[in-house]
């Protein structure tokens, strides 16, 4: 387990770093009232870098805005119970999600898990992660699983634990572990965590169909967040033959511009992490002022991708029955419900697949189209 010291509760933590987006006593007020509603949690590298960096300062510390939303309490989270052992969810029909730990060292604002990560849900126990690799055992369409939170890496011997049943099971051949500690906590990737976690790429040149590797997910936002503290534990990573991928949120007023998510792929792509996501901010309670519309973020992709291939990632938005991929001729259908823009799309998935995979019935705010496919509808951002 983490040792305690590396993690700061920000409640023991002068008001001053607390308050820095209050600008009367009035605003002082509102912004304790939205830490009492939504936890605030810090690290102390994190803490280090607030001086220097206004848009990590963004991500991390609360704002008067947070007090008025639109968002609901678990975007996209209403579709994916589909396991009653505690831990695993399965939406797709080739991959499942693990959640060992449902805690973070540090919580974003943005963060769509915020009804699960800031609330102190119960971690999983290994009588949990044994249910599990028995279960995704028996999925025959489940090639791959993803290793999510939550922060995995609070908690590496448990991480292990679970690494090692994953690895056993014969139809999971890709394993993924999604993580913000390399910006949240970079002290904690020491040479021999590195070094197990590139035991678990097993590469079978005889029997390709029976190769099986690891690879992390990673989470920078913006170009300020490539440190070299954190792009040293990235080489860690890629000189052991872990391949990197990072995914993006879109946050107004951190990286909604052409210049910061330009010169962050190309940053990324420099050092050897692939660009995969940007996703669009989730309608997540609290973050409505994080949030821009999908066509703002469309405005920044298509002129990516002007450049080369190697810095364009899928742009997607993700309402509750799945993801959506954004091409650079995409339009848009709005619908308007009680003031507030709707944006109207038919998913790529159907509707009989998706109750049979989650054993449930469709989300909120979702229906089948004439052909079966699910159709749902997703609260946009604005740009003002």
């Amino acid at each position: 387990m983490l040792k305690e010291s590396l993690k700061l509760n920000t409640e023991k933590k002068s008001k001053k770093i607390l308050h820095h987006f209050a600008e009367t006593e009035i605003d002082a007020g509102i912004i304790d009232e939205v830490i009492r509603k939504y936890p605030v949690k810090l690290t102390p590298f994190l803490i280090k870098q607030f001086s220097k960096s206004e848009a990590i300062r963004k991500q991390y510390l609360p704002h008067i805005s947070e007090i008025t939303t639109e968002g609901t309490p678990t975007p996209f989270e209403e579709g994916k119970k589909a396991s009653k052992t505690y831990g695993l969810e399965r939406l797709y029909r080739d991959r499942v999600l693990i959640t060992p730990n449902f805690d973070c060292p540090a919580y974003c604002r943005f963060c769509y898990k915020k009804s699960r990560v800031m609330r102190n849900k119960k971690a999983m126990t290994l009588n949990d992660i044994d249910k599990v690799a028995n279960e995704v055992s028996k999925m025959d369409q489940v090639r791959g699983a993803l290793i999510t939170g939550g922060e995995p890496f609070l908690d590496t011997g448990k991480l292990f634990y679970l690494l090692d049943k994953l690895i056993e099971i014969d139809n999971i051949s890709e394993i993924r572990i999604g993580s913000r500690a390399f910006l949240t906590m970079p002290q904690i990737f020491t040479d021999e965590l590195c070094f197990k976690l590139s035991t678990y790429n097993k590469i079978n040149i005889n029997n390709p169909k029976k190769s099986k590797y690891l690879a992390i997910n990673t989470h920078f936002n913006h170009p300020d967040e490539l440190l070299p503290e954190v792009l040293e534990v990235c080489n860690k990573f890629t000189s052991r033959g872990i391949t990197l991928r990072n995914q993006t949120v879109l946050l107004k007023g951190i990286n909604d511009n052409i210049e910061s998510m330009s010169k962050l792929f190309n940053l990324l792509v420099r050092n050897n992490i692939i660009v995969y996501y940007m996703n669009h901010c989730m309608p997540v309670e609290g973050s409505d002022h994080l949030r821009t519309s999908v066509q703002k973020g469309l405005d920044i992709y298509k002129y990516l991708c002007t450049e080369s291939s190697t810095v364009v990632p899928h742009y997607v938005y993700a309402p509750s029955g799945g993801k959506v991929h954004v091409g650079p001729d995409t339009i848009f259908e709005y619908v308007y419900e009680n003031g507030t823009r709707l944006i109207k799309v038919k998913t790529l998935y159907k509707a009989d697949e998706f109750k049979k995979i989650t054993k449930k019935d469709l989300p909120p705010m979702h229906g089948v189209t004439a052909d079966g496919y699910i159709h749902g509808y997703y609260i946009d951002g604005n740009d003002d």
